[in-house]
């Protein structure tokens, strides 16, 4: 069966969450701003969001859904937004969510899988990001009949999918700073940091290589600027900003492009280029444009230094996707026609655009 894509377009429009289904040969734009459909509302009317015991009809047949959900913890960004959002979107609906937070470690994953099909979830939503690690459980899944959707991974089907994928983060970063390096440094540099999880996620630091290609169609001879890879553990900050710190010393007075796998990593890299001096050598991003990121943005902005380091995010609206992954999810369950693949373009925020994307925060 043709695999079937949505594109959706995200500008500031990310918040426009809401998605439809198409046919196969049908491309679907989507932009607004979120609304929650009738059903939805009909299905919360007199309830009240989060009460353990809620029972409210959640569809027009009236079926609460009960969904298993498992991936990386929230102690990071990224994942605790999708999480927090996931949880609202199912309180305000009266389903149940059953959570597991397995960091794709596949004996914690075989054991919360067990558990989800013990008690009979309607869907599985995989967050653990990893396309090696994930794909057995979504094959296992289709022989018991269960729906299975990830996140940011490209699954054969019938497993769904929803996000965007790492090498259009990649281009979205590359073209973002080398744009800035060429109007500032004269479409040059000297070194590129890539900062991530090479040996514990190797997957996701696709969103750093692929940076790369996209950087060079604005920087001269590319091919011959060293790149090192900065590996640390997702969460381990202490590891970059030392690993970060040993590069600019042993690089003095050259201008280096640094792309960051999470804000949290960028907040710890770009705390050590400013420690040692460098933030006019320096621009780079992060991802996922969490509230360290966007409070730094600010600050420049405020205090009109446009040319601070860390210069931008990858925006994805992680506390949106519960929204959609809900809408996809009751589709699936009700048997609707829905496309396999679900995906949107990236956009990256910063220093130049911040208000422009949150005009709230001025």
């Amino acid at each position: 069966m043709k695999r079937k894509v949505i594109s959706i377009i995200m500008g500031i429009a990310l918040f426009a969450m809401a998605m439809t289904g198409c046919g196969s040969s049908q491309e679907t734009t989507t932009e607004g701003t979120a609304v929650e459909s009738t059903e939805q509302e009909a299905a919360t009317e007199g309830t009240e969001a989060g009460d353990s015991g809620q029972t409210a009809e959640a569809n027009a047949d009236g079926k609460a859904l009960k969904i298993g959900y498992y991936g990386i913890d929230t102690t990071q960004a990224f994942f605790k937004d999708v999480y927090d959002g996931l949880q609202k979107a199912c309180d305000e609906r009266g389903w149940e969510l059953n959570a597991q937070f397995t960091n794709y470690d596949p004996v914690k994953m075989r054991s919360a899988y067990d558990q989800f099909k013990a008690m009979g979830v309607d869907i599985i939503i995989d967050g653990n990001a990893m396309q090696d690690i994930i794909l057995p459980f979504a094959q296992e899944a289709a022989n018991d009949g269960i729906p299975y959707l990830g996140l940011h991974v490209d699954l054969p089907e019938p497993a769904y999918t929803y996000g965007t994928a790492n090498t259009d983060m990649g281009k979205a970063i590359g073209e973002f700073i080398g744009q800035q390096v060429k109007d500032e440094w004269g479409g040059k540099t000297d070194l590129i940091l890539l900062v991530g999880t090479f040996t514990t996620g190797p997957e996701i630091t696709e969103r750093l290589t692929s940076a790369v290609p996209a950087l060079g169609e604005y920087v001269s001879d590319i091919d011959s600027v060293e790149q090192i890879k900065i590996d640390a553990d997702a969460g381990d900050t202490q590891a970059v900003y030392q690993q970060v710190s040993d590069a600019l010393s042993a690089n003095p007075g050259k201008k280096i492009v640094m792309f960051c796998q999470t804000d949290d990593m960028a907040n710890a890299a770009f705390s050590a280029v400013e420690a040692a001096g460098r933030s006019a050598d320096v621009m780079g991003t992060g991802s996922d444009c969490s509230a360290v990121a966007t409070d730094y943005f600010k600050a420049a902005i405020d205090s009109q230094n446009t040319t601070a380091p860390w210069r931008g995010s990858i925006y994805l609206g992680a506390i949106n996707y519960g929204e959609a992954l809900c809408d996809l999810s009751e589709k699936i369950v009700a048997g609707e026609e829905v496309p396999y693949v679900n995906t949107f373009v990236p956009e990256v925020v910063g220093i130049n655009n911040l208000y422009d994307v949150f005009p709230e925060m001025k």
